[in-house]
């Protein structure tokens, strides 16, 4: 019992990132991990949002512009510039796709996982280690986020890129110069990938962890070179931004990083915030199944590395609770917080002590929602419908909140992913469960990365259900079926609804009206020139010798359509949201 013991708090055996066990932990999670990432990569885009990062990443590589991100030849700054980076650099490799658009999405979560998988092994051991990276592979979310291109899933693992360099070392003065450098690292790849975020979160968590674990000096903390490491990283891009175009940099520190925090930006953006118990419910979701074990307690350990668990705590409450305080979030902002919750519950599930109790609490909740959803699924109404996405995506809040009807054809497709929804809920924690009285333990593991997976497919299903009504591809295809050369592509209202046109048919397109929301402030800018229109200029141009296509998302008498010559005006068919005509 006492060698037990000692090896249980000895880092040197089961705490190394070198153990044994490494190389085959390794493997398996990077099996599932491409097996629960891969899939659907190439879809379609789903705007809005998502064609924007294929278009600026693709006007990068066309003008040779790697400072000032543009999206239809505008500046466009509401986001640092590393994942347009990384993208455009797929592109180079493989070629502009929908699949290269997210592949850094997909490769930032599979960096995430093998980093938890490290920070799992050096606080609670080699089992935990794995625990931990199968849990945060495998959070329902990630069916979402890590199909999202966009920069989300690439913060999360600059940030546990720090928190590893930081655990990693904290214990370790033997490191010298290099002592946590790849915290440093990681903090400055995070502002280049979501803001000043990506520094305050770093500075708040470990300077918390050191309150509560064990305080450490300015010179143990590296603090000169670590300076170095993140100016060298983080400063260039910013400077060369400010003195291109001052403006734009004001622009983007103060009104998109500052007051958006606050909920004051000075360019207003079509944007609805969720409610903080909205966010809270969001985030549970997305963590899901794991999320039930949030409060399992794990056992002590007076290990030296065991005394940095309160870390990843501190790390989960700083990410939730800043965000929950922030006057503005997404249902999405937690993220960054997964990896801690991996960590946390790796840690209980290997000690077993609080699992059985959290198993029944949670077969309780899945029953009560089981059963809800296999009695609303049938009778769901367009209306329930629309406020169930509205909690899960701020593009179905601003429908909702400006009252406009719900966008689908049926409400049946969303039903019947509810019902089975509730089918899955019921026999996937009921097998975990069962599986833990039976003194299965694994069994109950492996249930609930099963019930993962059952969700993630449904998941995929409803992507394809909405498909058709947010991406622009076919409505592309069908202008690139009749355009030349000459002709020109108009779209009605702002171009974040429709990012990816530019980047299907490879042209730009003007702007109707369109100096709104994320693009108000563009509209201000010299390059705007010609590219901003008013409905007496597409009238001219209209009337005029060329061809024009005009793409818009309201019905016909909504539009601008209405303002339009009614002999000139051919429309060319209805694709998902929007509508396509032509003056010939």
């Amino acid at each position: 019992m006492g060698s037990s013991s000692k090896r249980s708090s000895d880092p040197a055996i089961d705490r190394s990132d070198d153990a044994p066990a490494g190389l085959p932990q390794l493997v398996i999670l990077l099996a599932l991990s491409l097996l629960f990432f891969l899939p659907k990569l190439g879809m379609p885009f789903l705007d809005p949002d998502e064609g924007l990062y294929a278009t600026i990443a693709q006007e990068m590589l066309g003008d040779g512009d790697w400072v000032i991100p543009h999206v239809n030849g505008l500046p466009y700054l509401e986001k640092p510039p590393l994942y347009f980076w990384l993208t455009a650099l797929a592109f180079r490799v493989a070629g502009p796709s929908e699949w290269a658009t997210r592949l850094p999405s997909a490769l930032a979560a599979l960096g995430t996982v093998i980093l938890t998988w490290r920070v799992g092994r050096r606080l609670y051991g080699a089992r935990a280690g794995l625990l931990a990276g199968l849990v945060v592979a495998t959070v329902v979310g990630n069916a979402l986020y890590v199909r999202k291109a966009s920069p989300d899933q690439l913060f999360v693992f600059c940030l546990t890129l720090a928190m590893y360099g930081f655990l990693r070392d904290a214990e370790h003065p033997s490191r010298g110069r290099a002592r946590f450098l790849l915290c440093y690292l990681g903090a400055a790849l995070g502002v280049l990938a979501k803001g000043l975020i990506g520094v305050v979160f770093p500075l708040l968590i470990v300077g918390l962890g050191m309150v509560v674990a064990r305080r450490l000096s300015w010179r143990e903390l590296n603090l000169a070179r670590g300076a170095v490491v993140f100016a060298l990283v983080a400063v260039p891009w910013h400077a060369l931004i400010a003195w291109r175009s001052p403006a734009l940099f004001g622009f983007y520190v103060v009104d998109n990083q500052l007051l958006r925090f606050l909920d004051a930006r000075g360019y207003i953006e079509d944007d609805v915030s969720s409610s903080t118990l909205g966010f809270l419910v969001a985030s549970f979701i997305w963590a899901f199944p794991w999320s039930v074990f949030s409060l399992a307690r794990g056992t002590a350990d007076a290990s030296r590395h065991a005394r940095w668990r309160p870390f990843i705590l501190i790390w989960l409450i700083v990410v939730v609770g800043l965000f929950a305080l922030s006057r503005f979030k997404h249902e999405y902002y937690a993220l960054p917080a997964f990896p801690a919750l991996a960590v946390l519950v790796a840690g209980a599930w290997i000690s077993g002590r609080d699992i059985g109790r959290w198993l029944v609490i949670g077969l309780i909740g899945c029953g009560v929602v089981g059963l809800w959803a296999l009695w609303a699924g049938p009778s769901l109404t367009p209306g329930q419908a629309l406020n169930g996405l509205a909690e899960l995506n701020a593009y179905y809040r601003i429908l909702r909140d400006q009252g406009l009807p719900f966008p689908f054809a049926s409400a049946r497709p969303f039903g019947d992913l509810l019902s089975a929804l509730g089918m899955v809920l019921l026999a996937g924690w009921g097998l975990a469960t069962l599986c833990w009285v039976r003194g299965w333990r694994r069994g109950a593991f492996v249930s609930l990365v099963g019930l993962s997976g059952a969700i993630t497919v449904m998941i995929f299903r409803l992507l394809d259900v909405v498909e058709p009504h947010h991406s622009v591809k076919e409505i592309a295809q069908a202008i690139n079926a009749r355009a030349v050369p000459a002709d020109v592509i108009v779209v009605e209202g702002t171009l974040e609804d429709s990012p990816a046109l530019p980047f299907y048919t490879g042209r730009r397109a003007l702007l109707v009206n369109g100096a709104l929301n994320n693009f108000s402030f563009a509209a201000t800018l010299p390059e705007a020139h010609g590219i901003f229109i008013d409905t007496g200029d597409l009238i001219r141009l209209w009337t005029g010798p060329q061809r024009v296509f005009l793409v818009v998302r309201r019905p016909r008498g909504q539009s601008v359509v209405a303002a339009l010559p009614i002999a000139q005006v051919h429309e060319l068919g209805r694709f998902g949201s929007r509508w396509l005509y032509t003056n010939r």
